[in-house]
């Protein structure tokens, strides 16, 4: 089988295609969604320092945070853990105190911080519902070559922060604000970058809230980079999906405790942004919560094997938040200034034998996190792994004969790859 050709830092071999047509200038744009949980008042104080940390890890270009309390709290995040030890790139949009809900004792906002080199926001507007703002931000891209046959690539995210807690109630209140986000996101030109960022407090795919995201869209349909079975909640299955709570126990009494076992944290794609129709287009793989290796079901994400995620970032993700933050790659189709480059991943390709054995080709040694799923989205099997310079190999452990689909996670990304074994 021969793999797809390999552009580093935004294209990984899936399929067996060949490459035509020019080579374009492309950038890796990088989104962040993290949920801070009430900054900046529950204890540990100075969590911006820790934060700064997790930052620093991750390397975001666009930011999209929920519950900041406060002003301060939102100049925190700006002046104490993105713009420090000499970065000065990182701007906010305004601050608006909460809206929706004026006789709530509890302000919960949300915020977008982004790199100004690369982006610049050219507008905002604030959405109400029932519970809590959603957030609603225009930017375009600073692409320095802009070719004159090209319009400006425009992106519009929303950041949310849906209705907490089990029950009918909620779920309903929950549906009716993707239903508000939806009829403005409806109001769009059609074929417009659309990210969709938050805290979704989404148990299972057929909950209302989350059918309203796939299916509302009109000009502008939304999709999920993930393609998951409908459970996510108490599911070990989707053990490396989750990102509520970072604590099996609640830390000075705030937040959740519990383990990771829920989806809540979610960053949604318009069409147009997954698949390139304006310049921008999903990297295959790139979604997921930061630290988590689906080796701490139920456990604390300190419990996770660290063989992607150092266990300084690991202790610090604990201490943040409940939350884990995801993120995403997008690759842009131009070169952009300023900001520095995510660091260039290893030229790998997983590929496979007849026989279902998965085959890495590698520069350099490393170590991963690899899953086997069948056609329908059961885990077949999940295994830390070391490979060498060269090819490895790593024979099926349970063999299921027809369709499957192999990830590798590595520290900056995942590897995806779809086989059919033979009986």
């Amino acid at each position: 089988m021969t793999t797809a050709p390999f552009r580093a830092l935004l294209l990984f071999a899936v399929w067996s295609l060949p490459c035509t047509g020019p080579v374009l200038a492309q950038t890796t744009l990088r989104v962040m969604s993290y949920n801070l949980l009430a900054f900046p008042e529950p204890v540990p104080a100075g969590r911006q320092d820790t934060l700064a940390r997790i930052v620093d890890h991750v390397r975001p270009d666009l930011l999209l945070v929920q519950e900041i309390e406060t002003l301060a709290g939102a100049n925190l995040v700006l002046n104490d853990a993105l713009n420090t030890n000499g970065v000065t790139r990182f701007s906010r949009a305004d601050w608006v105190p909460q809206i929706s809900d004026p006789g709530s004792t509890v302000k919960l906002q949300q915020l977008l911080y982004y790199d100004h080199e690369r982006f610049t926001l050219a507008g905002q507007q604030t959405l109400t519902t029932a519970v809590r703002d959603i957030n609603v931000y225009t930017l375009y891209v600073n692409d320095v070559d802009l070719p004159q046959s090209q319009d400006t690539t425009w992106i519009t995210v929303y950041v949310a922060h849906l209705k907490a807690s089990t029950g009918v109630v909620n779920e309903f209140a929950r549906q009716q604000m993707a239903q508000v986000l939806m009829d403005h996101l409806n109001s769009l030109p059609p074929g417009r970058n659309v990210i969709v960022g938050g805290d979704m407090n989404i148990y299972a795919g057929d909950e209302g809230a989350y059918t309203t995201f796939m299916t509302a869209g009109v000009g502008n349909p939304l999709d999920d980079p993930l393609t998951l079975p409908i459970s996510w909640n108490g599911n070990s299955a989707m053990a490396q999906h989750h990102t509520q709570s970072t604590r099996t126990n609640t830390l000075y009494g705030e937040g959740a405790g519990g383990g990771l076992d829920d989806r809540f944290d979610m960053i949604l794609l318009s069409q147009t942004a997954m698949n390139g129709g304006d310049r921008l287009s999903y990297v295959a793989g790139s979604c997921r919560p930061v630290g988590n290796s689906g080796t701490c079901f139920n456990d604390n994400i300190t419990d996770c094997g660290t063989g992607q995620t150092p266990f300084a970032v690991l202790r610090a993700l604990y201490y943040m938040s409940d939350h884990l933050p995801v993120i995403l790659d997008l690759s842009f189709d131009g070169v952009v200034a300023g900001g520095p480059a995510l660091e260039a991943p290893s030229p790998v390709a997983l590929r496979h034998a007849a026989d279902g054995t998965l085959l890495l080709d590698a520069d350099r040694p490393g170590t991963g996190v690899l899953e086997r799923w069948d056609a329908q989205g059961r885990l077949l099997e999940r295994r830390t792994v070391r490979f060498a310079e060269g090819t490895s190999a790593w024979p099926a452990e349970r063999t299921a004969p027809g369709l499957q689909v192999a990830v590798l996670h590595l520290e900056h990304r995942s590897l995806r790859h779809t086989l059919i074994v033979t009986p």
